[in-house]
């Protein structure tokens, strides 16, 4: 091993042991007096990605690339980058597709870059990857959860279960495959993994993640089988093991959305600003497990119409605008919110519309699905007049059950305790009472899922006016589309429509008496 080996080795270890300035100094001195060395490039964007400075990163990687540009490692480090600040969505899509071209039997690589072409929802050529890295590496459980994920956002159920399957055998401890296939089908008598995950949780050293996932998946599939009480038992034991590991403050979410209301309120939406013009966007909001999927699913089975899935994008632009408009960073939520009534909106629109331009552009509208847009209702309002905006909603007790019972990985932390999501859920219809109040009527299109099951041609119709678009009887048609999905729902999408979901929560009358408790004392069931 020569020098400049050794160096980024030293560096990288350094970086391993969480050791950045060591590791930025070691590789600094190195291309200061290599400058040449791709390696080292590379190993210096390795070290700004884990510093979250992705734009330096980035800077480091082109220099790499020109240097060294047959490297594949140093193309996917540049992807891996790249994606977290949207802004490089053809040249992402054009070095990925120029690795292709390479004869590459790394098995590892190969999977890798079927994950990053999952980020750009490319889901039928990852899978075709992840098959090609099982392929040179049989044995990887992980190879195979990418493509048990791949195939259910593609709908190939059967081979989904199978590729989870497959992962389990290989590493039985995987709670993550475990929960994945629970939810892939309605289990029954004859066809269930009860034994198996029971057996799984009376294991010793399971982690509280492992455990969590466990107890969801469990209550699931026992739940397919009518088993009331155990199911919620289960349910229970994983919300309330989850609840204890997140720092989360309810009131504080609650305060938000007060501030939302007194700071954007009917004065604000009376002056005159200048805005976007764009009519690309539909936003489709409101809170999750209402049935937003299944209106997602039938507007993309227009022709004029592509999803672009759950965008962060537009509070990501919306926290630009404000830090660029004088707020810093270390400025409350609380805060931000009066900061952002003094922003560049028609700036913020455009900001928007680029941002998303990874994934949309290709038709004249676009579905951005994000259940959260909700807060930032009366700022799209502001930003982007001409987008659609729908507001998906279901009963209340139904959809805070819905809530209760799905498993969010990194969303949604008032979901796990049933106090805390009754007040939570209050806040949400004060919120859009609110901007059904002080937003021009006829702005917010309202979709009840009741209706939408028991009316599904005569809602879609009304949705479609809305959105100002032709009639097209292949939205009926939407479960046969072979359009990814990769939701929660993205299984459920995949059949006709059902009513089966329906007052479901009637079955748990007893153990949700707190949480109607706390809705009829905020006047939300009538």
């Amino acid at each position: 091993m020569n020098m400049v080996e050794q160096s980024c080795r030293k560096a990288r270890n350094l970086l391993a042991k969480g050791e950045l300035s060591e590791s930025l100094g070691c590789i600094k001195t190195l291309l200061q007096a290599n400058p040449d060395i791709a390696d080292g490039w590379l190993v210096l964007s390795e070290i700004h990605a884990a510093n979250s400075n992705y734009h330096a990163a980035l800077m480091a990687c082109e220099k790499a690339i020109a240097i060294d540009p047959e490297n594949p490692e140093v193309i996917l480090q540049f992807c891996r980058c790249a994606l977290p600040l949207g802004s490089k969505a053809e040249k992402i899509r054009v070095y990925l597709d120029q690795i292709l071209d390479m004869s590459i039997d790394n098995a590892y690589q190969l999977n890798e870059i079927g994950r990053l072409y999952t980020s750009l929802d490319r889901h039928e050529l990852a899978k075709h990857l992840y098959l090609r890295a099982i392929g040179l590496v049989s044995e990887e459980p992980g190879f195979f959860y990418n493509l048990a994920t791949a195939q259910r956002f593609l709908g190939e159920i059967e081979g989904a279960e199978e590729a989870a399957s497959r992962a389990i055998e290989l590493n039985p401890k995987d709670s993550e495959a475990h929960l994945l296939r629970s939810g892939l089908r309605r289990q029954t008598a004859e066809r269930n993994h009860i034994t198996s995950l029971k057996a799984s949780l009376a294991a010793s050293g399971l982690s509280a993640r492992d455990r969590v996932n466990l107890q969801y998946a469990l209550a699931k599939e026992l739940e397919d089988l009518g088993y009331w009480d155990e199911a919620f038992y289960n349910l229970q034991i994983g919300a309330d093991l989850r609840r204890v590991h997140i720092r989360y403050d309810v009131q504080y979410d609650l305060d938000i959305m007060q501030s939302l209301r007194k700071t954007f309120d009917a004065d604000f939406f009376k002056k005159n600003r200048k805005s976007a013009d764009s009519q690309e966007p539909i936003f489709v909001l409101g809170m999750p497990r209402t049935g937003s999927t299944l209106l997602e699913r039938i507007l993309s089975s227009h022709s004029e119409v592509q999803t672009a899935g759950e965008l962060n994008n537009f509070s990501q632009e919306l926290m630009r605008a404000v830090k660029s408009s004088g707020a810093n960073g270390g400025v409350d939520k609380l805060s931000l919110i009066e900061f952002s009534r003094h922003i560049d909106f028609r700036e913020l629109g455009e900001r928007y519309i680029e941002s998303t331009r990874m994934l949309t552009g290709k038709k004249p509208h676009f579905i951005d699905k994000l259940p959260f847009n909700y807060l930032y209702l009366g700022i799209i309002h502001a930003a982007l007049p001409n987008a659609r905006i729908i507001h998906v909603h279901r009963d209340p007790m139904d959809t805070c059950y819905a809530i209760y019972k799905q498993l969010f990985q990194n969303a949604y932390p008032f979901s796990y305790n049933l106090q805390e999501l009754g007040q939570y859920y209050i806040a949400y219809r004060r919120l859009m009472d609110h901007w059904e109040a002080v937003l021009p009527k006829g702005r917010i299109f309202h979709v009840r899922y009741e209706s939408l099951v028991e009316s599904t041609e005569t809602v879609v119709r009304g949705v479609l006016d809305y959105c100002d678009l032709d009639w097209q009887v292949q939205c009926l048609d939407f479960h046969n589309i072979r359009q990814a999905s990769t939701t929660a729902s993205a299984t459920q999408v995949r059949q006709p429509i059902y009513a089966s979901s329906i007052g479901k929560w009637k079955n748990y009358r007893a153990q949700l008496l707190t949480l109607r408790q706390v809705l009829s004392e905020g006047g939300v069931l009538v």
